[in-house]
């Protein structure tokens, strides 16, 4: 990933979309953390206990810093259900839209200038991006989405509404808990083995004998079961939860913290 400052604003992109004219794509961080603040400082999330205006303006910076019409980001609910954002959203109100994006955990478009986004603080996010439809998605999965499949969701549903080739498909996968820290239960690693997904390739065994899932793998092997070509992918490979500094966790400053957004967008 690639970080980006203003006088205003700091966010990442992924390195694998820079060759493309006029896509963008983000990754904010907190900001700057700020001891006994669990909101410090660019909290994005709307769906937390942080004050409404804070995060109005939070988000009308990271606006600011790059321009994009509007910001479709959906209220996540650790479901399988993707929303497409089309044409005729774009003269419907603010209200309308969070109508329509309400329980969504995958937003996706073919309008220019429209960013797609999700929120997350430890769970998985995924950005797609179809260069010859111009069309993306972004996509959050936690262990329930993931082993749901909502990645592949969101790939299919790009197949079905676009016309996409899995193939020429590029996809990252955002800052997320890491393997060495997302420590679960058997009920979490049954919930992956029953979804059918690789144990080798998902599931570790530590010195504790405790289970940890990898979310990073998992997003892959869904990813490329789709048909997405493995050079095709990237990882951003960083764990929230150790670099809960730079990135909001929920493990590492609460469930009631703030949110990061991963966005993508075609400018118009």
């Amino acid at each position: 990933m690639i970080l980006h400052t203003t006088d205003t604003f700091r966010w990442y992109s992924f390195s694998l979309f820079d060759s493309l004219p006029g896509v963008v794509t983000f990754v904010t961080t907190r900001g700057g953390a700020v001891a006994g603040d669990p909101f410090s400082t660019d909290n994005l999330g709307e769906y937390t206990d942080d004050a409404p205006d804070r995060v109005t303006a939070n988000r009308q910076r990271l606006h600011d810093a790059l321009g994009y019409d509007r910001l479709a980001a959906p209220h996540q609910v650790h479901g399988v259900a993707v929303a497409s954002v089309a044409a005729d959203w774009l003269t419907r109100s603010d209200d309308e839209w969070c109508e329509r994006l309400d329980g969504a955990d995958a937003v996706m478009t073919d309008c220019p200038g429209v960013a797609v986004a999700v929120s997350t603080a430890d769970c998985v996010p995924v950005l797609l991006c179809d260069p010859d439809r111009r069309a993306c998605a972004a996509v959050h999965a936690g262990w329930r989405g993931m082993a749901a499949h909502i990645v592949r969701e969101a790939v299919e549903s790009m197949v079905r509404r676009y016309g996409t080739n899995p193939a020429c498909l590029l996809a990252a996968v955002g800052p997320s808990i890491g393997p060495d820290r997302f420590e679960v239960g058997d009920e979490v690693v049954d919930a992956f083995l029953t979804a059918g997904f690789d144990e080798a390739a998902v599931v570790r065994r530590y010195p504790s004998r405790r289970a940890h899932v990898d979310l990073w793998a998992a997003a892959v092997e869904e990813l490329t079961a789709c048909g997405v070509e493995l050079s095709h992918i990237e990882v951003a490979g960083i764990c929230t939860q150790e670099h809960s500094d730079e990135f909001f966790s929920a493990r590492a400053l609460g469930v009631r913290s703030g949110r990061f957004l991963t966005g993508i967008c075609f400018q118009s």
